[in-house]
């Protein structure tokens, strides 16, 4: 809650910058002139999620809140999600069960970072091999300290860099993967499952390293 906020405010700092150049003459600028601009953006995200806490949509003899599983009303209280592999009737569902709890986590960022050979801090700062500023104007391609062992000057595109968060936290968090004969046990007097695994968690999970997305299409 405290990152937002501080949203009100940037917000009428920018409707207030935006006051005062609403009048200003735009002018054009060329090639040249735009390939020169440097930016960057990227997002920095914080966040908990409670998972069916108090049952979902559903209200019977076997969907319900977690209240209603205690006192015998319910047999279940946790989220369901059943697919299929294949068209054919008789292949069976395979199912997430009983999924339920609280997780959360901070510092999960998202952004863009460019691979061309050079090798760059978190913020996209060319640097040298002692991890020193360069200046971007002067650089030369640093070649295999690239990471991609020396691929990266081929490669040369941007690509998309999901960074884990440091830390996520659980409470009470579990589910059951499964297979069963019908989606829901609603569906058939004839409901089977067997229950393949099940994961329960509370604590906290330590996490580092980033997940970069690839893109395949041609420029």
């Amino acid at each position: 809650m405290k990152r937002i906020k501080k949203v009100l405010p940037a917000l009428m700092s920018v409707c207030v910058l935006a006051a005062n150049t609403a009048f200003a003459e735009l002018t054009a600028i060329d090639d040249a002139e735009l390939s020169d601009a440097v930016a960057q953006g990227g997002l920095y995200l914080s966040g908990e999620l409670s998972l069916n806490e108090d049952g979902g949509p559903i209200s019977d003899a076997t969907y319900g809140t977690c209240s209603d599983v205690a006192n015998g009303t319910s047999s279940r209280c946790g989220a369901r999600f059943s697919y299929k592999i294949g068209g054919n009737a008789d292949n069976g569902w395979y199912v997430i069960d009983d999924w339920k709890g609280e997780l959360s986590f901070e510092g999960l960022t998202i952004r863009t970072r460019r691979i061309d050979g050079n090798q760059r801090d978190v913020t996209g700062q060319l640097v040298d091999n002692s991890g020193q500023p360069v200046d971007e104007a002067n650089a030369v391609a640093l070649g295999a300290n690239d990471g991609f062992g020396g691929d990266g000057a081929s490669f040369d595109q941007e690509v998309l860099e999901i960074g884990l968060p440091s830390t996520v936290k659980f409470k009470d968090y579990q589910y059951n993967v499964g297979y069963a004969s019908h989606a829901s046990p609603n569906d058939s007097a004839s409901f089977q499952q067997t229950n393949i695994y099940g994961v329960r968690i509370n604590g906290q999970v330590n996490m580092s390293g980033n997940l970069l997305i690839f893109p395949t299409a041609d420029k």
